[in-house]
């Protein structure tokens, strides 16, 4: 289909076939500073995620052998919200335009057939992994979860909890590993927002661990398990002999779990240094005989969100107070945003359009970046970008949109 947004008329929009998987390879490849292009398998794990029909790509008609000049797609995916119920939501990746074809609306057609599509299916959100932090807000994209980077020194500190009679975890054989981490990570997907269900799909490449899809210093994946919870890492050894640890995660499902799995992964022998991504509210600073062995290396966005359907999205999740709010949401990209009514009882809200005098308004992407509890109302309302009618609706906007635990996506994609 032509596109009626790109800026030339000889740039087409269709939808990807099976003959435009090795054009689909070699342009991500370049455009994401990759080595090589993905191999076989990788392909095949790959397609086995992604429908063509979700693919959307822009070729250059003007000459003959029509390149390829944008790609974006987007995975079926399933996140936790507030409160422990998983929704659909739209994944979108791989977004890349050929350097030869900036500023000529390439983007924003890809992104705007993919917007018609989800609204068209109804699907409440959509996420993404952004690799540049200035592309995705004006169309109504937020940042909802957020991740420290740490390096531990293992050895220094020790655990502040008694050592339990027995112990608790163990390393895992590849048996294990394939039927009791998958069954590990729902669980603990439903206890933390913002976390992303994976599919036995998402898990083939995973549990595959294939040496091209990892550094050539670093080993492939040891487990730990624990009844409530795993860790993985690899073994990292540079040319001159350095080693450390890269932590690739810790799923736990209970603070014991938590604790067990950390006290293993701070006597690793031989690692003189850790490094990985944790939770923000991740408590294990405070768990430690010295909390200075943990360092805060990074702060990064880890998912953003945007809302689609704001009644849909608000309705799904739970509230940590009472609400009652009139909230006008600007909606620019889309034109998707009103006025609701939002009232909250007992954790349920009710949203509805209304014609009242608004009590609250934020662009969607504010909205989006507050829906899942990572950044509170009153730090946009600091920023200028959220208004409320007095200081008492700040603070039960405040109240209700606060989580527990910080939201964390603890997949990439």
């Amino acid at each position: 289909m032509s596109s009626s947004s790109a800026r030339l008329p000889h740039l087409s929009c269709s939808r990807a076939t099976d003959a435009d998987w090795p054009d689909i390879i070699t342009t991500d490849a370049r455009a994401f500073a990759m080595r090589n292009p993905l191999e076989d398998a990788e392909r095949d794990d790959l397609r086995a995620k992604v429908a063509d029909d979700d693919v959307v790509l822009i070729r250059d008609d003007s000459h003959h052998t029509r390149p390829l000049v944008g790609v974006s797609m987007f995975y079926r995916m399933t996140m936790t919200v507030p409160g422990g119920r998983p929704i659909p939501a739209a994944g979108l990746s791989w977004v890349s335009v050929a350097s030869t074809h900036r500023r000529r609306g390439i983007l924003r057609t890809m992104i705007t057939a993919l917007f018609d599509q989800w609204e068209a299916e109804n699907q409440p959100v959509a996420i993404l992994t952004a690799s540049e932090g200035t592309i995705y807000e004006r169309f109504g994209f937020g940042p909802a979860c957020f991740a420290d980077r740490v390096s531990v020194t293992p050895g220094r500190p020790q655990m502040r909890a008694p050592l339990p009679d027995e112990t608790t975890v163990r390393f895992a054989t590849p048996e294990e590993i394939a039927v009791t981490v998958p069954e590990l990570h729902d669980r603990w997907t439903a206890t933390v927002p913002g976390a992303l269900g994976r599919s036995a799909a998402w898990w083939r490449p995973i549990l595959a661990d294939r040496a091209s899809e990892r550094a050539p210093s670093a080993s492939g994946l040891h487990y730990l398990l624990h009844a409530d919870g795993y860790a993985s890492y690899r073994v990292l050894k540079n040319d001159a002999g350095t080693v450390a640890a890269e932590l690739n995660e810790v799923v736990a499902i209970t603070d014991d779990a938590h604790t067990d799995l950390w006290r293993v992964l701070i006597s690793l022998d031989l690692i003189p240094s850790l490094h990985g991504a944790i939770p923000v509210d991740d408590p294990l600073p405070v768990k430690l005989t010295d909390l200075r062995a943990v360092t805060v290396t990074g702060h990064k966005d880890e998912m953003w969100l945007r809302i689609l359907d704001i009644p849909a999205a608000l309705g799904a999740r739970t509230y940590d107070a009472d609400l009652d709010v009139v909230f006008e949401v600007d909606d620019p990209f889309r034109g998707r945003g009103g006025v609701f009514d939002v009232t909250v009882r007992k954790g349920a809200a009710i949203i509805t359009h209304s014609t009242a005098k608004p009590t609250v308004r934020a662009d969607i992407s504010v909205l989006s970046s507050i829906y899942l509890g990572g950044t509170a109302p009153s730090a946009f309302a600091a920023a200028g970008r959220l208004w409320t009618d007095s200081p008492t609706t700040l603070r039960a906007l405040d109240r209700a949109f606060a989580t527990v635990r910080a939201p964390f996506a603890g997949t990439f994609f």
